[in-house]
């Protein structure tokens, strides 16, 4: 985008830039319509949140046509999400949006990006907010504990929509459980529900994890030139390490007995994302990128 242009229109070209481009407004418009949309249910929510749907849609587009400062304008959806929903979104969501939202423009010079504050290289904030992305998302995944314990706990809260539905799929199943009994009618306690493991999906756990120490032993050794191997580049080992995402995702499906739905359709654009951003930091030269 030219300095003096106020947008650029988007395009369908294949190049990664653009592929970045377009799977990092996609995750934002994913977020608008889930806000109003029960992808779960496939029916409209029952609590629509406006706000939201209005805010993450404006971030999409201004991201998608390039808008002047638009990566300022999407990073304000972290103080939003803290007054809306939690305060301690102005640490978790600085974390975690932040590098959705810079980590193409700092990975590909078709977006004029320069370097963060105006420190450092283009390569070293992309690769630092790349770690942080990884290690947020490694924190968070539950294969250890699918691959370690005999039961997969998840906690409701009893307001959460759909709960009538949770329950009574629970009490269908014969592996499914209560492990602190159901509430008394007219009570708010959360409910808790306890899946069994089954040795096979212990398997696609240690599988995942497997995967995940590879995929990451290997994008660190290729990215730095420590670790030569015919064929291996940084862009092979994130199309592993994005593998992981999707493993657990399947697996909780499998233990849970949830069935595909498109709540998970959000794994895509974030996977684009990742992966777009290892091959233009480490596998596209790095001219440039100084």
């Amino acid at each position: 985008m030219s300095d003096n242009a106020s947008y650029t229109m988007p395009n369908l070209e294949t190049t990664p830039a653009n592929v970045a481009l377009w799977a990092q407004a996609s995750f934002f418009f994913y977020m608008c319509v889930s806000s109003v949309f029960d992808l779960d249910m496939m029916e409209l929510s029952s609590d629509p949140d406006y706000l939201f749907t209005v805010v993450t849609g404006v971030i999409g587009l201004a991201l998608l046509f390039q808008v002047k400062n638009s990566r300022t304008i999407a990073i304000l959806i972290v103080p939003i999400l803290a007054i809306v929903e939690d305060p301690f979104f102005l640490v978790f969501g600085l974390l975690w949006f932040a590098p959705m939202i810079y980590m193409p423009a700092l990975a590909f010079d078709e977006f004029d990006q320069p370097p963060l504050f105006g420190k450092w290289t283009k390569r070293g904030w992309g690769t630092v907010l790349l770690s942080l992305f990884v290690l947020m998302n490694m924190v968070d995944t539950g294969l250890p504990d699918m691959a370690t314990e005999d039961q997969l706990v998840e906690e409701f809260e009893y307001d959460d929509d759909g709960l009538d539905e949770i329950i009574a799929d629970c009490e269908a199943e014969s592996d499914c459980s209560f492990p602190d009994g159901l509430p008394e009618e007219g009570s708010e306690s959360d409910v808790e529900t306890a899946w069994e493991i089954s040795s096979m999906e212990k398997n696609i756990a240690y599988l995942g994890l497997l995967m995940l120490l590879s995929s990451v032993i290997a994008l660190v050794g290729t990215a730095t030139g420590r670790l030569n191997i015919a064929g291996l580049t940084p862009t092979m080992a994130g199309v592993v390490l994005v593998g992981v995402w999707w493993v657990e995702s399947f697996l909780f499906t499998m233990v849970t007995h949830g069935g595909i739905n498109l709540e998970e359709l959000y794994l895509l654009p974030v996977s684009g994302v990742m992966l777009m951003t290892i091959h233009g930091l480490y596998t596209i030269s790095p001219a440039g990128q100084e």
